[in-house]
């Protein structure tokens, strides 16, 4: 799968998904000051999945219609960066099999699926 890590996903996250031989690119590697909407749309032309904190991303996605191959967003609390990778590495399975054309919320305790609505270009 191709994802586009957002400026606060964490190195330990991003060399997780490396070892399941996913092809994950940094924001900053593309541009550091790239608003959310160009994350959207880069992502978008390069069939990357967005891999994001930022809460903004529902209402690119669902309010203002841009289109997008799917969001993956991390709403998780534990303390330390170790204890949100081990849920994120807990709850990944159930985001791989189908985050093309959905937008996810991982939480502490589970993952909620919408799917995305049909944007026309």
């Amino acid at each position: 799968m191709r994802l586009l890590a957002d400026a606060h996903i964490s190195r330990e996250m991003i060399a997780y998904l490396d070892e399941l031989g996913h092809d994950v690119v940094h924001v900053a590697a593309v541009s550091p000051r790239m608003s959310d909407s160009a994350v959207l749309k880069f992502a978008a032309t390069e069939g990357r999945i967005v891999l994001t904190a930022d809460k903004d991303f529902g209402e690119l996605c669902f309010r203002r219609l841009i289109s997008c191959a799917g969001v993956v967003l991390l709403r998780l609390s534990a303390p330390t960066e170790t204890e949100r990778c081990g849920v994120f590495r807990r709850l990944w399975p159930l985001v791989e099999e189908n985050a093309f054309g959905h937008f996810h919320v991982i939480t502490d305790t589970a993952v909620r699926r919408s799917p995305l609505p049909a944007v026309e270009e």
